[in-house]
């Protein structure tokens, strides 16, 4: 069962503060790797390739989105509030996300806001770089 979290409480990323963070989606991806001997008319196994995870991440702040770089590395970092009585929040790390782009929007009727995109690889085939626990009471 996948549990749906309301807001999002804070987000941080390589140490620096993603202020008033709007939202957080993530997406793993892994791709399929097609395996057949040479005498095989069809593949015989499918291995699956190093996760991969995409994240994305919406703020209020464009002056923050700005000071970051293409191509910098850290720990992401995000606190999931509850959406209903009895359930806790959530807090996810992301190890090695990378920064790979960074879209700022400005609208004449809305507050300007930015979107930064990452993705973080398994470093082994064995380990995620995806860890989320519930809040610890």
């Amino acid at each position: 069962m996948m549990e749906r979290y309301g807001a999002v409480a804070s987000a941080a990323f390589d140490g620096t503060s993603l202020p008033l963070p709007m939202s957080v989606r993530l997406s793993r991806l892994a791709k399929p790797l097609p395996a057949a001997a040479d005498s095989d008319a069809f593949f015989t196994s499918i291995q699956i390739d190093r996760p991969l995870i995409r994240i994305e991440v919406h703020i209020r702040d464009t002056g923050v989105a700005e000071s970051l770089s293409l191509g910098q590395s850290g720990v992401l970092s995000v606190q999931l509030l509850p959406t209903r009585s009895g359930q806790t929040g959530r807090d996810i790390a992301i190890g090695d996300a990378v920064l790979v782009g960074i879209e700022l929007q400005y609208q004449q009727a809305a507050p300007a806001s930015a979107k930064l995109d990452f993705f973080a690889e398994a470093s082994e085939g064995n380990t995620d770089p995806l860890a989320s626990q519930e809040w610890q009471q």
